[in-house]
């Protein structure tokens, strides 16, 4: 229990400054860089219990998460103007995407284990869609509220990777103890998307004709 609390509060942490940076480059005030900085954090989380039936939220149940993302919104609203002036920034960048990384295969891998619990282990569809939703529900939500096109869905490997993943999960559970599956499928999940940012590798956009044709 406790490695995967301190394994989703990176996630969270990670998650939250990505929102927040989001949103400041988006120039919304301080209450909608919070906002953005929460529902990256934990709209995955939410959404995921809404799709179970586990309601309230967890996150209205127990704010641990939602406190977390508000004072780490705080701390991105004061480092963002030293950061982007800083000859450091691509490394701290860097390092927020490692995070990030770390709370993709981490909120894929939790929600697969909630849908589980309600008694959903044998629909494959629904408990690999409620991991990747855990994952990535958040970020989506957040390119909603800034009114931008949700970056899931273009280019990245992002969704793909905890897809992926979360298919290597359910099938490998079956075959491999739990922590071990787990555990291979989180860093499977890791790999392809640091290796897809380190080498700039991009799912294939369709061919548009020419303009004027």
């Amino acid at each position: 229990m406790a490695p995967t609390f301190f394994l989703e509060v990176i996630g969270t942490i990670a998650f939250a400054f990505s929102g927040a940076f989001v949103a400041i480059e988006c120039k919304l005030d301080i209450f909608g860089i919070l906002c953005a900085a929460v529902v990256t954090a934990t709209g995955g989380g939410m959404t995921r219990d809404i799709i179970l039936g586990n309601t309230p939220p967890l996150m209205f149940r127990d704010p641990t998460y939602v406190i977390i993302a508000i004072l780490f919104a705080f701390a991105t609203v004061l480092i963002y103007v030293p950061l982007v002036k800083s000859r450091f920034k691509k490394n701290i960048l860097g390092i927020i995407n490692v995070l990030d990384a770390i709370g993709l295969a981490v909120f894929t891998i939790v929600g697969m284990n909630n849908a589980v619990q309600f008694g959903y282990g044998d629909n494959c569809f629904l408990v690999c869609f409620v991991g990747v939703l855990s994952a990535v529900g958040g970020g989506l939500i957040r390119d909603i509220f800034v009114d931008r096109k949700p970056v899931i869905l273009q280019k990245e490997i992002y969704a793909t990777a905890s897809l992926v993943g979360s298919v290597f999960y359910y099938y490998g559970s079956r075959v491999l103890p739990g922590y071990l599956s787990s555990t291979i499928s989180m860093v499977l999940i890791f790999l392809i998307r640091v290796w897809s940012l380190h080498r700039d590798i991009n799912l294939p956009l369709a061919e548009k004709p020419p303009a004027g044709k």
